[in-house]
């Protein structure tokens, strides 16, 4: 898709912009490294959506396609015949569950999956835009300085926007799998106590000393060791498995 509309930031399902994770982490990690060498501090946050692609509401979806997007008439009618409709039921062995409608969502795995998705959820660039916050996709938001407090206003927003009452199924941010880092050169981590965190739905996630960010295991310290360390491990244990072979 071609638009100005979806945030320049989503790399992936977007003209001219990478399908697979390497803008997205290089647009991060210089960022953070970029505030370092002006001797800022970066708060990251990382935001996880329960069941994201199963919460799209065909209505407000088919809405935004035709008042953001432009997309109406014939196009619009094809997009609805693909959301609107569907039917799912369990199966284990001979047994079957009663068909019951999808009254939500789209489908994963689908071509038009990701990118209807990406248009369901355009209006989080201007929530996160709003507090002067550099951010990619839904689930990373950056803040080159040490204003903790306006990071956490930026999630309260985006919180409210995912549960916005205008959804009939509301996207529900997951307190469990969120994570929350400071990056800063190795002399001043001592003075960032990890316990104060930052409150995401009323759960305080205290800060760590990494974060795993489309596979890349970042150090507070802004090194790659516990990315080596990992991947070493992973390594080893392959070698021993095909050793076992």
């Amino acid at each position: 898709m071609q638009s100005s509309i979806l945030s320049k930031f989503q790399f992936a399902f977007h003209h001219c912009h990478s399908t697979d994770t390497e803008m997205a982490l290089l647009r991060v990690a210089n960022d953070i490294q970029c505030a370092a060498g002006q001797g800022q501090v970066t708060v990251l946050l990382a935001l996880e959506i329960s069941a994201a692609y199963d919460s799209v509401d065909h209505a407000v979806l088919l809405d935004r396609s035709r008042s953001d997007f432009g997309i109406d008439g014939t196009a619009l009618d094809w997009l609805r015949s693909f959301v609107v409709g569907r039917t799912q039921n369990v199966a284990v062995g001979t047994a079957r569950s009663t068909i019951t409608a999808c009254l939500s969502g789209v489908p994963q795995g689908s071509i038009l999956g990701p990118l209807l998705f990406s248009i369901y959820v355009t209006p989080v660039a201007d929530v996160i835009g709003g507090h002067d916050m550099h951010y990619h996709q839904m689930y990373v938001l950056l803040r080159p300085n040490d204003l903790v407090i306006a990071l956490q206003f930026c999630s309260v927003s985006v919180t409210l926007f995912a549960g916005s009452s205008k959804m009939h199924s509301a996207l529900l941010l997951n307190p469990q799998k969120t994570e929350a880092v400071v990056f800063m050169m190795q002399q001043r981590l001592a003075t960032v106590d990890p316990a104060c965190g930052l409150g995401v739905c009323g759960v305080t996630e205290p800060f760590s000393d990494a974060i795993k960010l489309l596979g890349l295991t970042l150090g507070s310290s802004l090194t790659f060791d516990r990315h080596v360390v990992e991947i070493v491990r992973s390594c080893n244990y392959h070698i021993c498995a095909l050793r076992n072979i």
